[in-house]
């Protein structure tokens, strides 16, 4: 009798033990679940652009884009168009089959008479190997971009779960300076002063001189390139642009491949798509840190696209 009773007795507490930890489980995934739908456009500076529906006009290329063409401005200047801004960095959404098959998902392929802004300059077209043509060692194949099964969903939790890189706690705060908006648009909202500006210009000169050591530009890249157009081509009209830096780090840039702007010259020809190099103007534009526009330059820099837009068209 005794032992049936112990027997009894650790069933049941077997089974309230089980039914703790169950409701413990729920408890933690439901208050993971609840910081999950708390991300929003401060919680870095490429979620928002995966919560978003299909979008069409899209403006590609590195975090100069992202930070360098402001879609509002361009939806103003040119009625009927609704661009938007779907790029990201040098690192993680260079030209090649990963970017292209992230630009496929995203872009709403029923709109008919889009236009496509695509930035270029010579590290979206390179490869930090020995061999810049190899693909299996193209590194952003791995990134958020290879990896999302998604990038139209509100909430993400595909990019959340397998791609935010920081821990969820910080996603209470919301507080990164680099703000996302509606658009895509990626806005500093921080307001900087002369002698940061001036330490950051410093180091990424230095990050930039690094780079040539082990960057090569890309013959295979710039054929992904000329394959993202032609797909876009079928959708609307393709704008390659080249925005504007400081003159220090363009003299750098120009160390990758002296030859660029003639590459993409040929390019523009062969492809029939306009080129807007604005790498010249440098000192007509200011910058957080000698390369990513401010807010109201990326302002002055999107009106003059869109000008340039309207005046082919016209």
């Amino acid at each position: 009798m005794n032992l049936l009773y112990i027997f009894n007795f650790k069933i049941v507490s077997l089974k309230k033990f089980i039914i703790t930890i169950l409701f413990f489980g729920i408890a933690i995934l439901a208050s993971i679940v609840g910081v999950f739908l708390m991300a929003d456009a401060t919680t870095d500076p490429f979620y928002k652009k995966f919560t978003s529906s299909k979008q069409s006009s899209l403006i590609l290329g590195s975090s100069r884009i992202a930070e360098g063409v402001n879609p509002s401005i361009i939806n103003k200047e040119l009625k009927g168009i609704n661009s938007y801004n779907y790029a990201f960095t040098y690192n993680t959404s260079p030209y090649g089959p990963t970017y292209l098959n992230s630009i496929k998902r995203k872009l709403d392929t029923t709109i008919k008479n889009q236009i496509f802004i695509l930035g270029v300059d010579p590290w979206v077209l390179s490869n930090d190997s020995h061999n810049p043509n190899d693909l299996k060692t193209f590194e952003e194949q791995d990134g958020f971009l290879g990896t999302l099964k998604t990038v139209n969903s509100n909430p993400n939790f595909d990019y959340l779960v397998h791609n935010y890189s920081e821990p969820y706690i910080k996603i209470l705060y919301n507080n990164s300076p680099l703000v996302v908006q509606d658009d895509g648009f990626t806005k500093l909202t921080l307001t900087l002063t002369d002698d940061y500006i001036e330490n950051k210009k410093k180091e990424t000169l230095v990050n930039y001189i690094d780079k040539l050591k082990e960057y090569k530009f890309s013959t295979l890249r710039l054929d992904y390139l000329k394959e993202t157009i032609t797909y876009l081509q079928a959708f609307g009209e393709v704008y390659l642009i080249r925005v504007p830096i400081d003159f220090q780090l363009l003299e750098i840039e120009n160390t990758l491949k002296s030859n660029f702007d003639e590459v993409i010259n040929d390019l523009t020809t062969e492809l029939k798509v306009p080129y807007f190099n604005f790498s010249n103007r440098g000192d007509e534009f200011n910058y957080s840190d000698a390369h990513h526009l401010l807010p109201e330059s990326a302002d002055k820099l999107s009106i003059e696209i869109a000008t340039r837009i309207k005046q082919l068209k016209h």
